[in-house]
């Protein structure tokens, strides 16, 4: 009895000894879980202010949010820091005959243990370095000029194609040369008008301010009255697209879509050289992306350093864009906006594409599963959240909600377009030469019988 009580008690004992040994398992398991402490001194690659402390660069949104997630990493991960800064290419970089450019120069080199700065994993990326989940998200937008309000003196002129101008103004010509001749060789002197008030009144008719000039030939009515038909075809057409103008929504973008801009060669893209917006554009199967890759190769000129001062560049003319981070491109209009007091740069609501961004490491680097832990960690805590709401324009000033509904720029008229005005000009001023031509063969013809017969 006494020996079964023992067993018994031994085996409680061991029971107990058992769940302790696993429970203090179980919480060495969730402490390694939750710190990953790295226990390293790293070189961490960036591109952007204040950690580079680049020269001539000016801190941005992107470059502050930095800056908080590598303070956030480094305590809880245990790690100290060296930056370094790239110093052929302000970006990612591309890969070249011996290695890549750019912060991801410095890993393929070993130059650097990780980049903090983040970026969207392409495939040529992917073979090459290790990435971390995605921590913070972008899109790739199109900053334009701010668009002007109403219609300005050069939309009075405008609403005709530079073609139709042409054919209006010789059609005046010709119907004034026309009635000349009509009124010159009237047989009757009493119907004969001066050629200066012939003139006023072809211009006063055309300009709408009307007039009389009494006529009874038919040759000179039925010009005259081809020219009304014609004008009236105009007058309706000009006025009614100017009222359309007037009264259609004030603003008017450059263009409204990225194909829009590849469709219009005179359209300058800006984008920052060898990022990822450029990349991306580089690498993509779609024909509006391929033309503004392509418009990039053909003018150099167009990749930028970095993207500090692009709202000015964009607004000195109206014809220039930007391509990028839509962070950047944000942070770069409300800074503008403040020290000018006013809207010079604005985005278009359509995003491009929308990226998840992600922290690079040497490939099948040791510290690849301990940052991509921790970085979840901070995704499901909502800390990346908090980092990216902070250093990111709350409500811009310079938005398209801030604007009336925007329209394409108008299109001028064009002569197919009003091609039935100038159809009955010609049908006209065709029929009125047959009568008279058969006027002046009547006339002669009555002289000829009426002449006196000598004998």
């Amino acid at each position: 009895m006494k020996s079964r009580y023992l067993l018994t008690y031994f085996k409680m004992k061991g029971w107990r000894l058992t769940l302790a040994v696993m429970y203090l398992l179980t919480q060495i398991v969730i402490v390694l879980v939750e710190c990953h402490t790295v226990n390293k001194h790293l070189q961490i690659a960036t591109f952007y202010n204040p950690l580079g402390r680049i020269e001539n660069i000016s801190t941005n949104s992107k470059g502050l949010m930095e800056k908080e997630l590598l303070e956030t990493l480094s305590k809880k991960m245990n790690f100290t820091y060296d930056i370094t800064v790239s110093t052929d290419v302000l970006q990612f970089g591309f890969p070249g005959n011996e290695s890549w450019s750019g912060v991801l120069g410095k890993l393929a080199r070993k130059e650097a243990d990780m980049t903090i700065s983040f970026g969207p994993v392409s495939y040529p990326r992917f073979l090459s370095f290790d990435a971390t989940v995605g921590i913070f998200r972008d899109h790739v937008v199109i900053m334009i000029p701010h668009p002007e309000s109403g219609i300005d003196t050069s939309g009075l002129v405008s609403i005709f194609s530079p073609f139709t101008w042409i054919l209006i103004a010789i059609s005046l010509v010709i119907v004034a040369m026309a009635l000349w001749f009509v009124n010159h060789f009237q047989h009757d002197r009493d119907d004969q008008i001066n050629g200066g008030l012939l003139i006023l009144y072809i211009l006063g008719v055309t300009l709408s301010q009307g007039g009389s000039l009494p006529q009874k030939s038919a040759v000179f009515r039925m010009v005259l009255g081809a020219w009304l038909l014609a004008l009236i075809v105009l007058t309706y057409a000009y006025t009614g697209t100017l009222k359309s103008r007037l009264t259609a929504p004030k603003h008017r973008f450059i263009i409204n879509s990225l194909e829009d801009a590849a469709a219009n060669k005179k359209i300058m893209p800006f984008v920052v050289k060898e990022s990822s917006v450029q990349e991306e554009f580089m690498l993509s199967p779609t024909p509006a992306f391929q033309e503004i890759a392509n418009r990039w190769q053909d003018h150099p000129e167009l990749l930028l350093r970095d993207s500090n001062g692009i709202v000015d560049l964009v607004a000195k003319q109206k014809n220039r864009i930007f391509i990028g981070s839509d962070i950047n491109a944000g942070w770069n209009i409300e800074s503008d906006r403040k020290r000018g007091g006013k809207c010079r740069a604005i985005l278009l609501p359509d995003k491009l594409v929308t990226r998840n961004n992600g922290l690079f490491l040497q490939k099948h680097s040791s510290l690849t599963a301990a940052f991509n832990d921790e970085n979840l960690r901070l995704l499901q805590a909502g800390i990346a959240r908090q980092i990216e709401v902070r250093h990111s324009p709350s409500l811009p000033a310079c938005s398209v909600s801030s604007l009336s509904t925007h329209s394409a720029a108008p299109t001028p008229l064009r002569y197919d377009q009003l091609n039935a005005a100038f159809y009955i000009l010609a049908g006209g001023c065709c029929l009125s030469l047959i009568v008279f031509l058969l006027e002046m063969l009547c006339y002669y013809w009555k002289r000829f019988q009426s002449r006196p017969i000598i004998v």
